[in-house]
């Protein structure tokens, strides 16, 4: 058994290009994702760039995501990095990704570049690990990744807006999930807080110190 976890890096669509804007606004340029065998650990890697269809990267997304024009100049199509993609994780039980906008993302953009792929056999085995971690730490207000990382007391790896680096990222938040003890070691704290079974006679703040800074519970 494995499981995927994934993550794109995206940039909008040119306004230029109405009909294509109207249907889905933006388009993947990175695809990353590692794989875990049973026992945890990463078994495997995959990391694609994407030639966007319509328009450059607009130089604010090339400094967020370090990817520049140049670096896509050469890269294949989205429909061929969405195939290799989609064999890659053919044999995995789970796809997780960190919300659900990444599956939005792809089938939108199936619909808007008019491409003959068959989406089901990816949605079924889709989950949105966003939600579930949120939900096992006992919030209603889902975390972002960074947020997720922080509350975990965990360094975060790479760089941001890295699309494998986002997902190693992720992989490692779902090894803390797996690990009841080390869950309830790191989190426990936190769900007490949350959802308490009787007055804390401590703040959050004294529990978790900087690693909630703006985070608010609502």
């Amino acid at each position: 058994m494995s499981w995927v976890f994934m993550d794109l890096e995206m940039k909008p669509v040119g306004r230029d290009f109405v009909k294509q804007w109207s249907l889905c606004r933006q388009e993947v340029i990175e695809f990353g994702a590692v794989k875990l065998g049973e026992d945890l650990k990463e078994v495997d890697s995959f990391r694609r760039l994407v030639k966007p269809a319509f328009g450059p990267i607009p130089p604010r997304y090339e400094q967020l995501t370090g990817i520049g024009n140049g670096d896509v100049e050469s890269a294949p199509g989205f429909a061929e990095v969405l195939a290799d993609f989609a064999a890659w994780c053919a044999d995995a039980h789970t796809v997780y990704a960190w919300s659900g906008s990444d599956l939005e993302q792809l089938c939108g953009e199936v619909k808007q570049k008019e491409l003959a792929f068959d989406m089901e056999p990816l949605k079924s085995k889709w989950a949105d690990f966003q939600k579930i971690f949120t939900r096992a730490v006992g919030l209603r207000r889902e975390l972002s990744l960074e947020q997720a990382v922080n509350i975990c007391n965990i360094t975060f790896e790479g760089h941001q807006h890295d699309a494998l680096w986002d997902a190693r990222n992720t992989a490692e938040l779902f090894r803390i999930y797996r690990d009841e003890g080390r869950f309830s070691s790191v989190l426990g704290p936190l769900r007490e807080l949350v959802n308490p079974q009787k007055k804390p006679t401590f703040t959050l703040a004294d529990a978790l110190g900087d690693a909630l800074k703006n985070l608010h519970l609502e």
